[in-house]
């Protein structure tokens, strides 16, 4: 399906405005929809269960900076799941040269699918070739949580606020689970833009962070972002970790 960023963009101002907690489509529903776009099932089976395990949960937020400070990853320390309606999910095993993030609206089905580029760990800017504890443009292998490792993390994600940081408009992203993506908003770990993200596929590696296209930059973040007073929506990024989960877990380490 084509990204239509007028049509997510009118869903994501309902979403935020109404909150609609009622009225998704069931999982087998968007199960089918997956199916027909040939996308990934056994990621969103994860997602699924996520949902249903955790739709509830208080998860804690890892603030490594002041209490207190006006810093992005600054506030309340707990972290809910209270934008249910649209989700992301972003599949790392896929190769960059593909369209591997996606947009999930839960009460119309509509997917969204774009480009995304991803962390380059020990690797060069431009490091073309895969070798020993690198990524290469196209494949990411090494992932970590680590503070200046430029790798990306996997794992489960709520959405904070939006800011401007180096490169612009970016969005806050709190890991939540413990030792594997709980540093991202510390790392500065955000959806941002790159001018070499096109629609179809990122030609750049990042210094950890999901880069899109600029064209739907505004779009993502405001689909996604916390509404005010509240926290946003879930972003699951899926890698070889979560590749060797057993079908439907979502066994991760959760800060609980």
């Amino acid at each position: 399906m084509v990204f239509r960023p007028k049509a997510l963009l009118l869903a994501g101002v309902v979403f935020m405005s109404t909150n609609v907690q009622a009225g998704f489509l069931s999982w087998k529903e968007i199960e089918k929809r997956f199916k027909q776009e040939n996308l990934n099932l056994k990621a969103l089976g994860h997602v699924e269960c996520f949902f249903k395990k955790h739709e509830s949960t208080v998860f804690r937020k890892k603030i490594s900076f002041a209490e207190g400070s006006e810093n992005r990853c600054s506030g309340d320390p707990e972290i809910t799941i209270d934008s249910k309606r649209v989700f992301a999910l972003i599949d790392y095993v896929a190769p960059s040269d593909e369209q591997r993030m996606f947009l999930v609206d839960r009460q119309t089905g509509e997917i969204s699918k774009m480009a995304v580029a991803h962390g380059r760990y020990m690797a060069g800017m431009f490091n073309t070739k895969l070798s020993e504890n690198k990524n290469s443009i196209r494949l990411a292998r090494y992932f970590s949580n680590e503070i200046n490792s430029n790798a990306p993390s996997s794992g489960f994600f709520v959405a904070g606020i939006d800011y401007e940081g180096k490169f612009g408009r970016s969005l806050v992203l709190h890991g939540l689970e413990e030792g594997i993506n709980d540093n991202a908003c510390e790392r500065a770990v955000v959806i941002h833009k790159h001018a070499m993200v096109s629609t179809s596929g990122a030609n750049i590696l990042s210094s950890g962070c999901p880069m899109i296209n600029k064209s739907y930059l505004n779009h993502v973040i405001n689909i996604l972002k916390a509404p005010e007073d509240a926290d946003g929506s879930v972003v699951f990024i899926y890698g070889p970790r979560e590749a060797a989960w057993e079908t439907s877990s979502c066994e991760g380490n959760f800060n609980i």
